[in-house]
C-alpha cells in the first residue's frame, strides 16, 4: 500500500489535469486553483510522489507548454483514484481541520473533548492545540469565543445567530468532503431525511433552492430540533411572519420545532437563493415594496452605468425575485450560502464596482448596509441583461444546465451568446428539469457533472479563462462538423504512420490542438479600454469664466466632435434629456457625467473632462465644477472607463483638489496618481 496521500488541493490539481485533454501551463493551474505558482510546484512534487508510489509515470513540466497527462497515465490514475476513494486515506489540510473543529463544536449538543477532535481530524493532540489557536483567531473576527469547560471539552459562545452563520460558512468549505466521505460528527441519515422533507416544501412553494443551500439547511435541522440555540430576532413581528405560506409549511413538515426555531427556518426559506421559480410566484407574492425597489434599482443602474436595458421588464422581474428574498437576509442576518461571490468580483470587477455604487440606493431604502456578497449577485443580474452588440446569426444549439441560481444561469447565457455569436442558447435549466436534451440541442454546458447521450462541457459557474478556452475549442470543432480530441484524431491517422514516428506525430497533434485552443480563446478576449488609455491633455480643459449649463456641455463636447468620436446630435440629445428629466446625470456632488444613447451620434468610445472654476448651475440646487462627456459606442465597452471615473470622484475632496489646479497637465497627473494608488491596493 502506498504511503503518500493527496490533500484537497493536490486532488483538485490532479482532477484539473484529468479534465483537460491538452497541455495546462503552471500559470493556468495556479489561476484556476487561486494559489501561487510556487505552491503549484510544491504540490506537483507531492503528486509525483503519489504517482511513483502507485507505479505511474511522473509528470514533467514541458517548457513553454506545461503539464499533460498521456492516455496511459490517465487510465492508471483513474483506476487508482477509484481504489483510493474506497480507503480511508484522506489527509485534511490545516484549513479543513479548522473548519471541522468549528463545525463539530457548534454541531454538538454538549462540550467536545479534545480526544474527539483528534478523532475527527485524524491528527495528534499537539496538532489540534495548534489548530485551536487558529480557530480562536477566526472566531474573534465574529465576536465569538472558544471556551473550555473543565473535564468536559470545548464550546463556542456568543450571539446564537452569528454562531449558526459561522457554522454555515465553515460547512460550506467542507461540503465536497461531506458529499464524498461524510463527516463523522454528522448523522448522514438524518440529513438525507431532512433534505427530502425540504424538497416537499419546495414543491408546494413552486421553487427550487440552490442545492448547496438546501443541503446546508438540512444539516441545520437537527440543531433546530434541539431548540437550545437561544435564537432571538429583534423587531420581528410574529403575526406578520405567520401570514407567509412558508411558515404554514414549516408547521406542516417540521411540527416538532419550537416557536423560535420555526421562525428561524421560515426566514431561511424566505431568504434562500433559488435555482428555479414557477411563474405563479408573481401572483402569490404581494411584496410591492420589493418590486418598487427592483424597478428603482434598474433605473439607478441605467443612470450610473450610462446604459439602457432592452429587456427591462424581464430584468425587473428577476431582480424582484432576488430582492424579495434578500430583504430577509439583510434585515435578520440570515446567511445565504453560495461560494460564487469571490469569483464574481474577480471576473467582473468593473461591473461589481458600478453595482456597488448603485447599491447605495438600496441601502437608503432598507436602512442597513448591503454586504459585498449580496452586491456581487446584484451585479450578476445586471450583467446578464446588458445588451450584446453586433450579435450574428446563431447556429449551434446549446443548453445550459446551472445549479447555482437564476442570476448565475442568465449571466452564463449572456457570456456564451456574447463570446460565441454562432451559438444559440435554447434554455437555462436546473439539473432536475433537464428532459430530452438531445431533441433540443447539440451540446450541453453544465456547471455540475451530469450524464447525457450528447456531449457535455462542464465549466465553473463563473467562467474562468480555461473554461472560455475549452468552450472555444469545442464549439470550433463542432461547427466544423467534428467533435474530436487528440486521441481520436491520432487513431484515424495512426495506420498511415510508421511505428517509430507515431509518438512524435501524436505529440504534434496535441500541440496543434493546444495552440488552436489558445488562438480561439485569444480571439474571444476583448480588452476593454480604461480611462487613461483614451484621456489625454487635449481632452482636459480648465475654464475660469462663468458658463451657462448648455454652453458648458457644448464646450465640453467640442474636442470629441473635432476628433470624430461624436456628432452634433449627441450633445443635443444630452441637453434635451436634462431639460426634460432634470439634472439626473450627477454622479457625485459637483460632478456631472453627461451621456446619451450610443446610436445618437457616437462613432467611437471617448471621453472629455472639463473643470469650471466657477460652478455651472444646472438647477437651483445642482451645480457642477466638473463636466464629463462620455461617448459610449455600445452598452458595455465603456464599463472600465466608467469605473475609473467613479473611483476618481468617490471622495468629495477630489473636486476641491481639482479646483486648485490650473493646467490639463496637473489634472492628468493627478488622475494617474489616484488611479495607480487605488489599483495598487487591490
Amino acid at each position: 500500500m502506498n504511503t503518500t496521500y493527496l490533500n484537497a488541493r493536490c486532488q483538485s490539481m490532479l482532477q484539473l489535469l484529468l479534465d483537460t485533454g491538452s497541455y495546462l501551463s503552471m500559470q493556468q493551474i495556479a489561476a484556476d486553483l487561486q494559489v501561487s505558482q510556487r505552491s503549484i510546484y510544491y504540490d506537483l512534487c507531492r503528486i509525483n510522489e503519489w504517482l511513483a508510489d502507485n507505479g505511474i509515470q511522473e509528470l514533467e513540466v514541458v517548457r513553454g507548454k506545461g503539464l499533460l497527462l498521456t492516455d496511459e497515465m490517465r487510465e492508471q490514475i483513474e483506476a487508482c483514484t477509484e481504489t483510493v476513494e474506497q480507503e480511508d486515506s484522506y489527509i485534511y489540510s490545516p484549513t479543513e481541520r479548522a473548519q471541522i473543529i468549528i463545525c463539530a463544536i457548534i454541531y454538538s449538543a454538549a462540550p467536545v473533548h479534545i480526544d474527539k477532535l483528534t478523532e475527527y481530524c485524524r491528527v495528534s493532540r499537539n496538532t489540534i492545540f495548534n489548530d485551536l489557536q487558529v480557530v480562536i483567531n477566526q472566531l474573534q473576527k465574529d465576536d465569538l469565543t472558544l471556551e473550555y469547560r473543565s473535564k468536559k471539552g470545548y464550546i463556542i459562545t456568543g450571539d446564537a445567530i452569528k454562531i449558526r452563520t459561522v457554522f454555515l460558512l465553515n460547512f460550506q468549505g467542507l461540503e465536497n468532503l461531506f458529499a464524498s466521505r461524510g463527516l463523522s460528527f454528522i448523522d448522514q441519515g438524518k440529513i438525507d431525511e431532512a433534505e427530502e422533507t425540504l424538497k416537499k416544501v419546495e414543491q408546494e412553494l413552486g421553487v427550487e433552492y440552490i442545492p448547496e443551500s438546501r443541503k446546508a439547511l438540512a444539516v441545520l435541522i437537527p440543531m433546530m430540533e434541539r431548540g437550545d440555540g437561544g435564537i432571538y430576532f429583534a423587531d420581528l413581528k410574529k403575526e406578520e411572519m405567520k401570514k407567509h405560506r412558508e411558515y404554514d409549511l414549516v408547521e406542516k413538515y417540521f411540527p416538532n420545532l419550537c416557536e423560535k426555531e420555526k421562525t428561524y427556518l421560515c426566514l431561511h426559506l424566505l431568504g434562500g437563493r433559488v435555482a428555479m421559480v414557477s411563474e405563479n410566484i408573481f401572483e402569490s407574492t404581494s411584496n410591492e415594496r420589493a418590486y418598487e425597489i427592483a424597478k428603482a434599482l434598474v433605473s439607478e443602474f441605467e443612470k450610473v452605468a450610462c446604459v439602457t436595458f432592452e429587456r427591462r421588464e424581464e430584468l425587473e422581474r428577476q431582480l424582484f425575485i432576488h430582492i424579495n428574498a434578500s430583504l430577509y437576509r439583510y434585515q435578520y442576518g440570515i446567511q445565504s450560502l453560495d461560494s460564487l461571490n469571490v469569483d464574481i468580483i474577480r471576473e467582473y470587477p468593473d461591473l461589481f464596482e458600478i453595482t456597488k455604487i448603485v447599491s447605495r440606493y438600496l441601502e437608503k431604502q432598507i436602512g442597513v448596509s448591503v454586504p459585498d456578497t449580496e452586491v456581487a449577485y446584484l451585479a450578476l443580474h445586471f450583467g446578464a441583461y446588458l445588451p450584446i452588440s453586433n450579435n450574428k446569426s446563431e447556429r449551434l444549439r446549446v443548453l445550459i444546465v446551472c445549479a447555482n441560481g437564476i442570476s448565475t444561469g442568465n449571466m452564463l447565457k449572456r457570456e456564451l451568446t456574447k463570446m460565441f455569436p454562432e451559438v444559440e442558447v435554447v434554455g437555462v435549466e436546473s439539473t432536475s428539469t433537464v428532459r430530452n436534451a438531445q431533441a433540443r440541442c447539440e451540446i450541453i454546458v453544465s456547471t455540475v457533472k451530469i450524464k447525457s447521450v450528447i456531449p457535455v462541457i462542464q465549466v465553473h459557474p463563473i467562467l474562468t479563462g480555461r473554461d472560455k478556452a475549452l468552450l472555444a475549442r469545442h464549439f470550433k470543432m463542432m461547427n466544423n462538423g467534428s467533435y474530436v480530441n487528440a486521441n481520436e484524431l491520432f487513431s484515424v491517422v495512426k495506420p498511415y504512420i510508421i511505428e517509430e514516428k507515431q509518438e512524435q506525430a501524436k505529440k504534434k497533434i496535441e500541440e496543434y490542438l493546444y495552440q488552436s485552443r489558445n488562438n480561439a480563446y485569444a480571439d474571444l478576449q476583448q480588452h476593454q479600454k480604461d480611462l487613461l488609455s483614451i484621456l489625454d491633455e487635449p481632452r482636459i480643459e480648465v475654464h475660469e469664466d462663468e458658463y451657462k449649463w448648455t454652453l458648458a456641455l457644448r464646450t465640453a463636447g467640442e474636442y470629441l466632435m473635432e476628433a470624430g468620436s461624436i456628432q452634433a446630435p449627441y450633445i443635443d440629445s444630452i441637453i434635451s434629456q436634462l431639460q426634460y428629466y432634470g439634472p439626473y446625470m450627477f454622479i457625485a456632488p459637483r460632478v456631472i457625467l453627461a451621456h446619451s444613447k450610443p446610436e445618437i451620434g457616437v462613432n467611437k468610445l471617448d471621453c472629455s473632462i472639463h473643470l469650471f472654476k466657477k460652478p455651472v448651475a444646472f438647477s437651483e440646487k445642482d451645480h457642477a465644477n466638473v463636466v464629463i462627456v462620455l461617448a459610449a459606442e455600445d452598452q458595455e465597452s465603456h464599463m472600465k472607463v466608467l469605473r475609473d471615473i467613479m473611483t476618481l470622484f468617490e471622495k468629495d475632496e477630489a473636486v476641491d483638489e481639482l479646483t486648485g489646479m490650473d493646467t490639463p497637465q496637473e489634472i492628468l497627473a493627478y488622475f494617474e496618481r489616484r488611479l495607480a494608488e487605488t489599483y495598487e491596493k487591490e
